[in-house]
Parts: C-alpha cells; structure tokens; sequence
C-alpha cells in the first residue's frame, strides 16, 4: 500500500468518527431538552390587537407635559370623517373592543345616517357601521363598526381617546381641570379632519374652567372661545397632553365654541351598555 492511499483511508476514517460522535452527541441534546418548553413564541396580528383590545391598552399616548404639536400628532389615530349622504361630521374613537370600533359624534351629525353613510379614519381606511344609539338629553351618538371590516395589521394602528381622569386630584364632574387655579382659563385643540383630511388642522381656543349651562343645549357645556369650521361637529376636544375633554357641539361666528363634557360622553355610553 503505498503512502497516498493509506493517507485517504486515514482521512477517510477520521470523517466517519467525527460524524458518529456528532450525530451521538445531538441525539444526547435532544433528549435532554425535548421537554424544555419553546424559548420564542411566535404571535399573530389577530392575537396581538385582541390582546391590546381586552385589556384596555388601545388608547393614545399620555404626554407629562403639555406639547401641542406632539399632542395634536398622538391623537389623530383616534380622529374620523363621517359622511352621511350630503352631509358630513366629524367624531373620535371612543372605544376599540375586540369585536367592534366605537365612534362618538354627536347626534344632529347621525340625522341622515343610513347604509350608505360611511366612516373614514386617519389613514384613509373606510368602514361601515350602525348607529349603536342616540342620547334623549344630550347631543350624543354613538356607531359600531365590525372589526371585520379591515385587517389586523390596521386595527392595530388605530387607538381609541384617552379620557381626563377626572377622578384624580383636582378633578369633578363640573371642574375637569387638574393643576389649574378655579379661575383660570384652559387651554384647549380641536383637530379638524373632515375639512382638510390629508392634511388635519389643529383649532385651538381657551375654555372656562368650570362647566356653563347653555339654554340652547338644556343642559351645562364646556363653554369658551375659538375657531371652528362646519364640518368639525364631533369633533374631539384636547388639552395639551392629549386628554379627552369633550366633544365639540356648536360654535359661533363671533369665535365662541360650546362641546359636551367629557362626563356626559362616558354617562351616555354607560347607560347605552
């Protein structure tokens, strides 16, 4: 034998006594560790909106500190157009559940809603809905929209408001206002997507700190003075960290605006459930 052919089977041998430990040593690992559970689990976009939906985490970011630009940014995923027939208005997203999309608007803008009226959100995205119910005492409505209308992967960019705690220090049914003296005005936006829709406006004005009853209205409003345009009916009204305040109602041409207060919003829905 000479010495080529006795260093091939040399080599020969040394790759089969590799490969016979290798292939051991995995079957030893794999017994090992055939009971140890999966270190990565994979979700679905399905798993990961019904998750958010069931625990109430579908809401707009909370600034700590007034910034009004990055305020008016964080709360237009929750911002709608409602088109009925020739008309339109303007809502917000109150509530993002996991079978349905609750859109707040008030209930002069529902007047002429039909199969035809449709809703369309921040992205473009378009859903057809029902009107779940109207307020008696108040301009309230509300409208349910299957979440089986669009893809998870949408769903999961939409958010519902972030309501004040009024619960909190500070707070109260006629006395929204936390950290502010009882006389001082409030500061306060409005984002008008209905007229300008790729492009959302930002309306702001100052409200009076505590709630004024209106006889138009028969009841207490948020009451103080802005721009508004028509069209913005519905539309959300915020402070400077993104909270929900109301909802705007009425304005006037001589830069007065009126909204239903947060309160009666979350009262209307409660009695509607």
């Amino acid at each position: 034998m000479n010495r080529k052919t006795m260093l091939c089977r040399l080599t020969a041998g040394i790759i089969i006594i590799t490969i016979v430990i290798f292939v051991s040593a995995g079957n030893v690992y794999a017994k090992e560790n055939e009971n140890l559970p999966t270190l990565i689990q994979a979700t679905t976009l399905e798993e990961d909106y019904r998750a958010l939906a069931k625990l109430e985490l579908a809401v707009t970011p909370l600034l700590l500190e007034e910034d009004w630009e990055r305020a008016f940014e964080n709360v237009l995923c929750s911002c709608v157009r409602i088109q009925t027939r020739e008309h339109y208005g303007s809502g917000s997203i109150y509530k993002m559940k996991e079978n349905e999309i609750i859109i707040v608007t008030n209930r002069h803008v529902l007047e002429d809603f039909d199969d035809d009226s449709h809703v369309t959100f921040f992205n473009g995205a378009v859903g057809f809905g029902e009107i779940l119910g109207t307020s008696d005492l108040a301009d309230v409505g509300f409208i349910s929209i299957s979440t089986a209308s669009f893809p998870w992967e949408e769903l999961l960019v939409f958010r519902n408001v972030r309501p004040l705690d009024t619960e909190g220090e500070g707070g109260g049914q006629k006395g929204l206002w936390q950290g502010n003296g009882a006389d001082e005005s409030i500061r306060f936006f409005c984002p008008d997507m209905a007229n300008y829709f790729e492009t959302p406006v930002m309306k702001s004005g100052e409200l009076l700190p505590q709630a004024v009853y209106l006889e138009d209205f028969g009841m207490e409003m948020l009451y103080g003075t802005g721009s508004a345009a028509p069209g913005m009916s519905g539309s959300g009204v915020f402070d400077g960290c993104g909270n929900y305040l109301g909802m705007l109602t009425g304005a006037t041409g001589a830069g007065e605006i009126a909204a239903v207060p947060l309160e009666v919003v979350r009262r209307e829905y409660e009695e509607m459930n």
